[in-house]
């Protein structure tokens, strides 16, 4: 499961179906993160292991995301209160909604844009807004936004920090660590939010 290996081998093809996957369905609970494989892909694109234009890649990464919350966005509306009502299942646990929900009345419109950066967060928030009967139009600019922020800082940083330091790939080991530590003290905060509540 490892994002280098993932995209040396399986190309852009691999990448652009790990991103669509992750944020359209249940199944992003249990893929690799997804901004290290977004950042991952900036950096092996900046070496030219992914020899790819970045402007492509960006472009490429960003419709594969806006679709894969397109996917999330019918599928809540599709199950709508049922979602609520859904046991638990290996990959979907109720508490990752009720999670999500303290997140999205919390901070909103702004839940789209920094809920991109958060792994759990990030495939539950367009289910909840197709669940709750959230305005396509509004929906889709929301998506959109967040797509372009998320990928859009990612993707370059790896590029640039790649393109300079070209031996960062061999420690890709420890950027992971380092992004699994920064994207869990958010989730932890919602977690003991939620908990006090």
């Amino acid at each position: 499961m490892d994002p280098v290996y993932l995209i040396e081998y399986g190309g852009i093809f691999l990448l652009l179906a790990l991103i669509y996957l992750e944020t359209g369905f249940f199944i992003g609970l249990v893929l690799p993160g997804g901004d290290f494989l977004i950042f991952t892909a900036g950096l092996l694109c900046g070496t030219h292991f992914l020899d790819f234009p970045l402007m492509v890649l960006v472009t490429a990464m960003i419709t594969a995301a806006v679709l894969g919350d397109f996917t999330g966005y019918s599928k809540g509306k599709w199950l709508g209160p049922k979602l609520f009502n859904k046991t638990d299942a290996k990959i979907f646990k109720r508490s990752y909604l009720e999670k999500t929900k303290v997140f999205y009345e919390r901070y909103g419109i702004w839940a789209f844009i920094t809920g991109r950066f958060l792994p759990v967060i990030r495939t539950m928030i367009p289910i909840l807004a197709g669940a709750s009967k959230m305005p396509l139009g509004r929906f889709s600019l929301l998506n959109i936004i967040g797509a372009v922020i998320w990928i859009g800082s990612l993707t370059p940083l790896g590029y640039f920090l790649g393109k300079a330091y070209p031996q960062l790939v061999n420690y890709s080991i420890y950027l992971l660590i380092g992004f699994i530590v920064l994207a869990s003290i958010p989730m932890l905060k919602i977690i003991i939010l939620s908990k006090r509540k």
